[in-house]
């Protein structure tokens, strides 16, 4: 078996039983083509699935010199790492090299996010007379009700949405399935977004909430809309509320669970929202409850208050 073909087999796997997005997946396809230029640069007849911890930690040190970030290292580094574990469980190599090699240390970095002002400003800056300002109000709605990823928005299926009891059945990160709640505000945008689509085409007929295209009254329309498209139509709208270029639609998500906590809700319960596999992923969220911690403390212990020195 030749390299290209180990990884092509390994990104088949991450693709089809392991579910991963095709955002994920080229990066992990960039990531590995770019290690294999690199070993066939010194040796074009070297076999990836022979490779030593040298030559990884070589790689590495190459793409830091050229000034790469520690994150970006880091992604790379997992990206060895999680080929080589395939290799090495299908018996494709003796031994998994990149075991011992340690991952960069990450800063911690807080996520960005909208304050309540600035979200519900957002809500309010599509044009509700024309039906691209319709959807993309259901877009932006969806996303600050569910917190849903954006991979996840533009794959919701007609069928899985269940206005009477608010719940969107997603299909999440691993083909991992989850029910998803939605507000009062999603039901409103929801309703006015089929009605006008209907205008135009034969919705029983249409498997997507998003089609990719438009094309003439009731003829069927395939696929979703493109994750790009998606993205593009949020963009135009955070810019209009925040200077601040970091912010995109996983910001809205980040919104959505910074707001949920700031208001009392259970961390557990904002783990499920967000589908998260773990609750390390979650706690990030918790900086957001330290001025709120700090003003309990503060009105509550007795030592809060300062009475002087002895």
């Amino acid at each position: 078996m030749t390299n290209k073909d180990m990884i092509r087999q390994y990104l088949n796997y991450i693709a089809f039983e392991r579910g991963y997005s095709p955002h994920t997946i080229r990066s992990y396809k960039n990531d590995l083509g770019e290690f294999l230029d690199f070993l066939e640069s010194y040796d074009a007849d070297s076999d990836i699935s022979k490779t030593e911890k040298s030559a990884i930690q070589f790689f590495l040190q190459k793409l830091s010199s050229k000034g790469l970030c520690a994150r970006t290292l880091a992604r790379k580094l997992a990206s060895l790492k999680s080929f080589y574990k395939y290799l090495f469980q299908n018996q494709l190599t003796t031994k998994n090299v990149t075991t011992t090699i340690k991952t960069p240390k990450l800063p911690r970095q807080l996520p960005d996010f909208l304050n309540p002002t600035e979200a519900a400003t957002l809500m309010d800056l599509p044009n509700p007379s024309t039906l691209e300002g319709i959807r993309d109000k259901l877009i932006l709605e969806l996303f600050y009700s569910t917190g849903i990823r954006i991979s996840e928005l533009i794959s919701i299926k007609l069928r899985d949405i269940q206005v009477e009891e608010r719940i969107i059945r997603i299909l999440g990160k691993g083909k991992k399935e989850r029910l998803v709640i939605f507000s009062e505000y999603v039901v409103n945008a929801y309703q006015r977004y089929i009605t006008e689509m209907a205008k135009k085409i034969n919705i029983q007929a249409q498997k997507y909430l998003f089609p990719s295209i438009r094309k003439s009254k009731n003829t069927v329309l395939s696929g979703h809309i493109c994750q790009k498209t998606a993205y593009s139509i949020v963009k135009k709208y955070l810019r209009q509320v925040s200077g601040n270029e970091k912010l995109s639609p996983h910001s809205i998500r980040h919104s959505f669970a910074t707001h949920l906590l700031n208001n009392g809700a259970d961390l557990m319960a904002v783990k499920e929202m967000l589908g998260h596999s773990s609750l390390s992923s979650t706690q990030i969220y918790t900086h957001v409850q330290i001025e709120k911690l700090k003003k309990e403390y503060d009105k509550t212990h007795p030592h809060a208050k300062s009475r002087g020195t002895i």
